[in-house]
């Protein structure tokens, strides 16, 4: 399918752009759940006269009204140590924020250099002990309540509280509402919506940025990077056809986004070789930079998956594809392409999102037409697949094609063959001597049709 797509008035939007960046990122920040506090545990140490804590669980959950009072008057070298605990663990680019208040003195006038935060992975500490300061003590000058905002550097599970005696005078208490945390911006080059399941900004590493499911490249290479694309570094393959892997993706409704730019075509796998693949040719002429948008959504249709693709921002097409439960990896394939600014969602983003997402780089986009194919495009298609995969050996191959009589080649990702047979049975063994890794497997039928998918093999 192709469509022609006009770069539009860039000095119009240019003016406008900052505006629509800060009222789109300000409302999807407000329409993000805040995580709040599951559990909580507190201590007195020191000797301390009068110090106590009150109603310690009113600190947990997203009652922001009810709150937990600290007496710490007075003491020798006291303090009161109060860790709260999230339900799960934060990724990264989030911001901290706990409410706090006292009976009478105003929360700008507490005393500087007795209050200390740290986080924490578990009973780990992530090394980010930290006096609270003026910086991140948000109030009204007189106002007897008020936050303290902080974003860690470290993914965390819980943060704990460091109240040291000498805070407040004596019938003063110092009040902990609750604590949660919100995603904030991640990358510095486009104004994507907030809170994504995996980020990937190829500035010379395969690194996922908010969870750590880093990419894995194929043994037999290296990863290249290339400047000025879209961001910074970028993902690229100048020669052979290299294959990168993300680890399972388990959410059944995900959006994925990048820009690309193409000599010859590039191919992304959906939730697996079951589902097939998309096929991304270059616009017209090549090598032209585009963003792109895929959204995957179980269709209405039994068993199939629908898949709907945006070219720098506008709809071209959707199709729907073979559904599985087998989660497999999520399958990139660059040969001659370069790719940067990868961002998943475990989300569909709607259509305003996508075309803002697109704009927000301030990339002018081309004139020239797009090339968007699908393998398995329609329920009423040929169907071929293979499973399991990845696959520790074996593999069986299932679909409607004519099976009987073709022929059945294996190769490498350097196009070596490894493996040759005539079809006898659906279920077969993969050589055992063939090293774990991804490999192309090809069906030639009796009536000369070609099907390939491709096949991970991990021992």
């Amino acid at each position: 399918m192709k469509t022609n797509l006009l770069a539009g008035n860039w000095l119009v939007k240019a003016r406008l752009l900052p505006l629509i960046l800060l009222l789109i990122n300000s409302y999807t920040f407000a329409q993000l759940d805040k995580t709040y506090v599951s559990s909580q545990n507190n201590q007195i140490q020191g000797l301390c006269l009068l110090c106590s804590v009150q109603n310690p669980q009113n600190v947990i959950g997203d009652n922001e009204n009810n709150y937990t009072a600290m007496m710490v008057p007075i003491g020798l070298l006291a303090n009161i140590e109060q860790t709260l605990v999230f339900p799960e663990t934060a990724s990264h680019f989030r911001k901290i924020t706990i409410g706090i208040g006292t009976a009478n003195t105003p929360v700008k006038q507490l005393p500087l250099g007795k209050i200390f935060i740290e986080t924490f992975m578990g009973n780990t500490p992530n090394g980010d002990y930290k006096l609270v300061d003026n910086s991140m003590i948000k109030a009204e000058p007189i106002s007897k309540r008020g936050v303290i905002e902080f974003s860690p550097t470290k993914r965390f599970d819980r943060i704990k509280l460091s109240f040291h005696s000498g805070l407040l005078n004596l019938g003063d208490e110092l009040r902990i509402y609750y604590a949660h945390h919100l995603p904030i911006p991640f990358t510095a080059c486009g104004n994507p919506p907030l809170d994504p399941m995996a980020y990937y900004p190829f500035d010379g590493d395969l690194k996922d940025k908010i969870k750590g499911n880093d990419i894995i490249p194929e043994d037999q290479y290296s990863a290249s990077y290339t400047n000025g694309l879209a961001c910074a570094q970028a993902l690229t393959s100048s020669d052979i056809d290299k294959f990168y892997t993300i680890e399972p993706i388990s959410a059944k409704v995900f959006s994925t986004s990048f820009w690309a730019l193409m000599e010859t075509h590039m191919y992304i796998g959906t939730l697996g070789d079951l589902m097939g693949d998309i096929k991304l040719d270059p616009s017209d002429p090549p090598n032209q930079l585009n963003h792109y948008t895929i959204q995957y959504s179980p269709s209405s249709t039994e068993n199939y998956l629908q898949i709907c693709i945006y070219v720098n921002g506008k709809k071209q097409n959707c199709s729907n594809l073979l559904n599985t439960d087998v989660k497999n990896p999520l399958l990139i394939s660059l040969p001659k392409a370069s790719i940067d600014e990868l961002i998943m969602y475990d989300r569909l983003l709607d259509e305003d999102e996508i075309k803002q997402l697109a704009e927000s780089y301030n990339i002018p986009f081309p004139t020239d037409s797009f090339n968007i194919t699908n393998k398995k495009s329609n329920p009423e298609d040929e169907i071929f697949t293979i499973f399991p995969n990845p696959t520790a050996g074996q593999i069986t191959l299932n679909g409607n094609i004519l099976f009987l009589d073709s022929d059945i080649s294996i190769r490498n990702t350097s196009g070596a063959e490894v493996y040759r047979a005539k079809f006898t049975s659906k279920t077969f063994d993969l050589p055992s001597s063939l090293p774990d890794g991804i490999y192309i497997l090809s069906i030639q039928t009796k009536e000369k049709k070609m099907y390939t998918r491709k096949i991970i093999l991990r021992k």
